[in-house]
């Protein structure tokens, strides 16, 4: 007989009932937003929520796990920065999530092909003839893979951000745009064998619509926040779920696809009121 399939919570309160309580264990997920729209607002309630479940141990319902660890990969943050920001919003005790966190910065490997002075990326004190002799040995993409391979089985991995790897040194590394999509297949592909969550944040309108259409048909899953403007000429967060595999035809039987959304410091990233379905 098949394994019962596997799940787990988003960490969004508001969100996880009306999505059968979260995703399939194993997703590759995209986080497509417009700057200020929430992307980054759903990632802080996810962890902080989550690692608060988990300093609970607090039950679950059969066949939903939390991850083991939060796995924050950054391109050019400093950790102390990114726990600020998650801070900010007062849901739960942030000393859960730098329990549960582990940050792993590439920021050194993001800025060694650029023209930024490496003492400027790094905390360590380095003399001019050392700063001479460092040979960079591995691309960033390679960094990714190995920091996936080893931190990525079995927890939550974040991925900040897309938007940092697709417009960074890859081109200085001579990495052409199939090297990026390959890699994002390999990671949707490898998500499933790591039991693996993987969110991974991309700025929407930086790049062509056709280049966020084929990052976005590498992933499992693609969660979009932006802004629409109402009728009293303000403007409103939303957020609809483009695509999600082992998910969407639970979310259309239910007519649920579309959300209004908003973000406070002392409830987080919530869902609030649910409109049609996009058509595709």
């Amino acid at each position: 007989m098949e394994n019962a399939r596997q799940w787990i919570p988003t960490g969004v309160p508001s969100f996880d009932p009306m999505i059968k309580g979260g995703i399939p264990r194993g997703s590759f997920v995209l986080l497509l937003s417009e700057v200020g729209a929430g992307g980054s607002e759903f990632m802080y309630t996810s962890m902080l929520t989550l690692a608060q479940m988990k300093k609970e141990q607090k039950a679950l319902k059969p066949n939903y796990l939390l991850p083991e660890k939060l796995i924050y990969v950054s391109f050019t943050k400093v950790r102390e920065n990114v726990l600020q920001s998650v801070s900010t919003l007062k849901i739960a005790d942030i000393a859960n999530v730098k329990e549960m966190m582990t940050f792993v910065d590439l920021s050194g490997d993001y800025f060694a092909s650029t023209s930024v002075p490496r003492h400027w990326t790094t905390t360590s004190t380095m003399t001019l003839d050392s700063l001479k002799t460092v040979q960079k040995t591995k691309t960033l993409f390679e960094s990714l893979i190995d920091t996936l391979e080893i931190y990525a089985p079995g927890n939550l991995v974040i991925i900040d951000s897309l938007t940092d790897l697709m417009r960074g040194p890859s081109a200085s590394e001579s990495i052409r745009w199939n090297d990026l999509v390959s890699l994002l297949k390999g990671i949707e592909r490898m998500s499933k064998r790591w039991n693996s969550t993987i969110y991974a944040l991309l700025t929407a309108h930086i790049f062509d619509a056709s280049m966020e259409e084929e990052v976005s048909d590498c992933a499992d899953g693609v969660l979009v926040f932006n802004w629409q403007v109402t009728g009293n000429n303000q403007r409103q967060r939303m957020m609809y779920i483009k695509k999600f595999r082992g998910l969407m035809p639970y979310l259309e039987d239910d007519n649920v696809v579309r959300f209004e959304t908003r973000v406070s410091a002392s409830q987080g990233f919530e869902v609030s009121n649910i409109r049609e379905i996009i058509g595709r």
